[in-house]
């Protein structure tokens, strides 16, 4: 699908985007650009995309703050931190906000191609976990439904059993009294009597 190929670059360093996207278009990457966080979160709305990479320092939002945002939209786009201001502090804390990589510039083509890879491939283990888990649902969901439906089954033929077996015994006492009267058995003047024994039947 389209939509696992399209990256997005949120920096508002043209020279960086541009390197970004001369480095992954050739993977057969789709590279979108936004030079700062609101139109970034803009085209995150807009799009589909498997991938966001995010300066932290922009003039408007924080790419820590933007994380949040981002996976509002989408929780299961992958978030990577670029950054020139790297500090343990600041990388635990983009782990801790959702960011699934954090890269300092200057960074070199392979730490970059390879923390994209690594990043789609969570996210292909991530969507395909979620679609096990919604077949594993409809599963138990058709197994419950199944089970009703076989216990309405057997709801239903016991009761025409039981109506049977309730029917059975007054039909064949009419039917004798009946047999009664057509073999001659029964005189006219308690006729009238069996019948009515017939109908209270």
């Amino acid at each position: 699908m389209e939509e696992e190929n399209r990256i997005l670059v949120i920096d508002d360093e043209v020279s960086l985007c541009e390197g970004v996207r001369r480095a992954l278009q050739p993977e057969g990457l789709l590279v979108d650009i936004a030079f700062d966080g609101k139109s970034g979160l803009d085209k995150v709305r807009d799009g589909n995309y498997a991938l966001v990479l995010i300066d932290i320092m922009m003039p408007d939002i924080s790419g820590i703050d933007l994380i949040t945002s981002i996976h509002e939209v989408d929780p299961e786009i992958i978030c990577v931190i670029i950054t020139g201001y790297a500090t343990v502090e600041l990388a635990v804390q983009s782990i801790k906000r959702g960011a699934y990589d954090f890269l300092t510039k200057p960074f070199s083509v392979d730490n970059l191609l390879l923390s994209v890879q690594q990043g789609l491939e969570r996210r292909q283990l991530s969507l395909e976990a979620k679609r096990t888990q919604a077949a594993e649902a409809e599963s138990r969901r058709l197994a419950e439904e199944k089970s009703r439906l076989e216990e309405l089954d057997r709801a239903k033929r016991q009761f025409i059993r039981l109506v049977t077996h309730e029917l059975q015994s007054p039909v064949s006492a009419i039917e004798n009294y009946l047999k009664l009267i057509l073999d001659g058995y029964v005189s006219p003047e308690e006729v009238p009597d069996v019948l009515q024994r017939c109908i209270h039947r």
